[in-house]
């Protein structure tokens, strides 16, 4: 079930690199200093997908209940560095680099604890 993980995130990450190089080239269009907040909606999802790889799956005792919601935060943090190709304007590569920045943040590296989990109790080694 790991392999699937490390798969997936490596699907996401290699897609998002592709759609860049594909369609993120080209002069970046200088807009009027009213359209900023518009410029910066992919912010939203990437936050959302940081409080989800942070807060919310370490939360989750076992690997198919935590794909889930695996699957959400990744695509959410894809969303950033999408929204930030279309609709980033002046700041279309600063919102690609943070995409893949919070693709990055779910390397599957945590999922191993789900399957092997810390000893609890007093005596943790026993």
């Amino acid at each position: 079930m790991l392999l699937v993980w490390w798969i997936v995130w490596a699907a996401v990450l290699v897609g998002l690199l592709v759609i860049y190089f594909a369609l993120g080239r080209g002069p970046i269009k200088p807009t009027p200093d009213k359209d900023v907040l518009k410029h910066l909606i992919g912010l939203v999802p990437l936050f959302v997908s940081i409080v989800i790889r942070w807060l919310v799956l370490p939360r989750f005792d076992s690997l198919p209940r935590a794909f889930p919601l695996y699957i959400v935060g990744l695509a959410l943090a894809e969303s950033c560095g999408i929204l930030g190709l279309f609709l980033g304007g002046p700041f279309r590569d600063d919102l690609f680099v943070l995409g893949v920045l919070g693709v990055t943040q779910f390397v599957p590296i945590f999922a191993r604890q789900l399957i092997k989990p810390k000893a609890q109790g007093f005596i943790p080694n026993n």
